[in-house]
């Protein structure tokens, strides 16, 4: 019995000592950069393996097939298995042998496509080159280009009469076929709302096609965004009833599900420039029969308390054709500067698209402010008639890659109308977002401002400029940059302020930034520009990204440096 034991504790140890270390990584010799990462891309499932004669077969199989993907049909392998102290190393020696090259090309489009300018610039911009090195990536993009744009045009009957590719290892050469039988476009037919809805006029009015227009996907797509937008709808699909085209015509289908009667919604964020802050928003989304809609909000922040009361009636499009009748009241009490409002305001807005897709708005607005600002404390009243042009295009979501931006706000008022004082002031805020190579973003702003008057003492201190801020110039207290008298700020005639930054995008959800803002407000640009400076981080999070800044007042160095804190994209 002991006898038996001991040999099987004995073939035990043999067979640990046996066990071979796991696969930690490859050597591979002989390859460019670009043919090593796709052969390490086959054979990462390799990794943390144990060596045996089954896996070596498996890695030189899986090394041919990602040499054979980039035109390499002919490489010779040597595969060794190194044992470390803790784990293996492959060394994987190869001669990757004769480049495969595209000997000949024939694409050829049969039936009315081959007439179709948009899908024949398509056709010629494919990845095919005669002569090049074969790389099947190239030829099923081809392929599924082809196919992917053939749909979105509408020829729902279109099928490969031939697609093949076909390689002679003699010559080291591929010839690529690729035959479309494209069948008719079809157009577009009967739009079908699928459900009962009071908006009908609106759906028909916001239709980007006619019946019997030729079908294009991304007029669909546009028709669903604009649907989309309108205050109407809590869910909206757009999409062609391929299965039920006929004749050369294809149906439209509208699926969409109501907002209710009365929608609310509760939350809160907070920001440096005016701190903890919470929100209270109520909508009625369709008011009456022509689809009115009516939003109230309160928002109460540490410094700023805010109740807004708007009653939206749409003339032809219900996102940029609209009436609009506005009533609110604004109280700000920022007693780091001295500063204390409280307004009264109602308006009356005519807002249209223009054919140039700026969102043009004309208003006349009356505000009543009460307000001390240092040792000045007035009453004022102001009737402002004015226009206002906006433009704002953006990729990304809330969180966006690309973007740019453009307002321009002109409004006066006179004295011989109801006003305290005469003035004509004008606005103008741009800003403008690139990225490059997916890790690098740029973004700069821009604000210029000015108010022509007599005297700035006169004018409403909500209606003054003021600097310095999280969305401003960063390092400074918010509306601290400003003209003084008696050492006490009284706001500016003009404004002028800029910023230049840069992220690096480091993690899937975390960039790095550095920036630099400068800008100030005067009354006679007398004062040196104010520079703020620093660095940051942004987590890139649903509700877009959070920022959180360190900034230094450079051009005023006896100031601490300042925690920034702003949640929401940049444009």
């Amino acid at each position: 019995m002991l006898r038996l034991i001991w040999l099987y504790c004995c073939l035990f140890s043999l067979a640990l000592s046996a066990t071979e270390l796991p696969i930690e990584k490859y050597s591979i010799k002989g390859l460019d950069s670009a043919l090593e990462e796709n052969v390490l891309s086959y054979l990462s499932d390799t990794l943390q393996a144990e060596p045996s004669p089954y896996l070596k077969q498996h890695i030189e199989l899986q090394t041919k097939q990602a040499l054979k993907a980039l035109g390499y049909y002919q490489p010779r392998l040597k595969t060794k298995f190194v044992s470390k102290q803790s784990s293996t190393v492959v060394e994987l020696e190869v001669d990757r042998g004769p480049a495969t090259r595209i000997a000949g090309i024939d694409v050829t489009i049969n039936g009315p496509a081959q007439h179709d300018p948009e899908f024949m610039a398509v056709v010629s911009s494919l990845p095919l080159v005669q002569g090049q090195v074969l790389d099947h990536s190239d030829y099923n993009a081809s392929k599924d280009k082809v196919r992917s744009v053939i749909l979105e045009l509408g020829y729902f009957d279109a099928k490969w009469a031939q697609s093949e590719l076909a390689v002679t290892l003699a010559t080291n050469s591929a010839q690529i076929v690729l035959h479309l039988e494209s069948g008719v476009r079809y157009k577009f037919g009967p739009v079908q709302v699928k459900s009962e809805t009071p908006a009908g006029d609106f759906i028909r009015g916001l239709q980007p096609f006619k019946l019997d227009d030729p079908y294009k996907a991304d007029k669909l797509a546009h028709f669903n965004l604009e649907l989309g937008n309108t205050p109407y709808f809590k869910s909206v699909r757009v999409h062609a009833d391929v299965a039920k085209r006929a004749n050369g015509v294809v149906p439209v289908v509208v699926e969409i599900l109501h907002k209710p009667a009365n929608s609310y919604e509760i939350g809160g964020g907070f920001s440096t420039d005016l701190g903890a802050k919470a929100r209270f928003k109520w909508s009625r989304p369709w008011h009456g029969e022509r689809g009115h809609y009516i939003d109230s909000n309160l928002e109460i922040s540490e410094i700023e308390k805010e109740i807004r009361f708007s009653y939206t009636v749409p003339v032809d499009n219900p996102i940029n054709d609209v009436w609009r009748y506005v009533a609110g009241y604004q109280r700000e009490d920022n007693q780091e500067i001295n500063k204390t409002t409280e307004k009264l305001t109602t308006q009356i807005q005519r807002q249209w698209l223009t054919s140039d897709n700026w969102v043009r708005t004309a208003f006349l607005k009356y505000e009543r402010e009460d307000f001390t600002l240092g040792e000045q404390a007035d009453k004022t009243e102001m009737l402002l008639p004015g226009v206002s042009y906006a433009r704002k295009k953006a990729r990304g979501g809330m969180t966006p890659y690309w973007g740019q931006q453009l307002n321009i706000t002109l409004e006066a008022g006179t004295e011989k109308l109801i006003s305290s004082t005469d003035l004509l002031k004008v606005q103008l805020q741009t800003a403008l977002l690139r990225t490059y190579d997916t890790r690098h973003l740029f973004y700069t702003r821009a604000t210029l401002g000015a108010i022509l008057v007599d005297d700035i003492s006169s004018v409403p201190v909500s209606m003054r400029f003021f600097a310095g801020g999280d969305q401003s110039i960063r390092g400074f207290q918010y509306e601290s940059v400003s003209p003084r008298e008696n050492d006490e700020l009284v706001g500016g005639r003009y404004l002028t302020t800029g910023t230049l930054e840069y992220n690096y995008q480091f993690a899937k959800s975390w960039r790095a930034a550095i920036f630099v803002d400068a800008g100030t407000a005067t009354n006679d640009f007398s004062e040196d520009l104010s520079v703020g400076a620093g660095v940051g981080l942004r987590w890139l999070t649903p509700v877009g990204p959070i920022r959180i800044d360190t900034a230094w007042a450079v051009s005023d160095p006896d100031k601490p440096a300042r925690l920034s804190i702003t949640i929401g994209p940049e444009i």
